[in-house]
């Protein structure tokens, strides 16, 4: 139910596989940013004791996961860059519906989408990187975020009709898509896919 619409091309794996480092800390501030996300809801929802005690353990995971990934920096002699806005992450927000009532379904939807997106890049990363240390690292997290994805939308379907959530996580899939491809290419988890070479004439 949470394809993406758009591929990424191991030619992605190939360019950001130039600079280990800047992915390591860009991947390290998504992680804290999908923490602090599960924080807001548990703020915004507290009611829902379901979603607050999923929120907590998928924080915490997120947490861990920023752990790790700083401790293979780390390990590299290298620390955090400073952070940057994030245009993947705001386009998608950006959809957001702007009746209360439909609000959580799309901060249930888009999370779903975001980690449908880093779970695809991981697989990638884990399948072509050359480096065997990072390989090894996304092929472990693989699972968490297969699982992170599926939650999200389970917690949709489990708050609004079936029917609903079908349609808006294929409106907001679309928006996805197309936040993607606008995107440039850079050395970040989010970024634009890198784009063939034209021959020229």
């Amino acid at each position: 139910m949470n394809r993406l619409e758009v591929d990424t091309s191991p030619r992605w794996v190939e360019r950001v596989a130039e600079r280990p480092l800047e992915l390591l800390s860009d991947h390290a501030h998504c992680e804290l940013r999908a923490a602090a996300s599960a924080q807001a809801l548990i703020v915004k929802y507290p009611e829902d004791v379901e979603l607050v005690l999923r929120m907590s353990a998928v924080a915490r995971e997120e947490l861990e996961h920023f752990e790790r990934v700083l401790g293979v920096l780390a390990k590299r002699g290298a620390g955090l860059l400073p952070a940057r806005a994030n245009p993947y992450a705001e386009g998608l927000l950006a959809a957001r519906a702007h009746k209360k009532e439909e609000l959580l379904l799309d901060r249930l939807l888009i999370a779903a989408l975001i980690e449908a997106r880093s779970l695809e890049r991981f697989v990638l990363l884990a399948e072509h990187l050359a480096d065997r240390e990072l390989a090894a690292l996304y092929r472990e997290l693989v699972p968490s975020e297969a699982g992170h994805q599926a939650l999200f939308v389970q917690l949709a379907r489990g708050r609004y009709p079936e029917a609903r959530v079908h349609a808006r996580l294929a409106e907001l899939r679309a928006v996805e898509a197309r936040v993607i491809q606008a995107l440039a290419f850079e050395v970040r988890m989010h970024s634009g896919d890198v784009q063939p070479a034209t021959s020229a004439r």
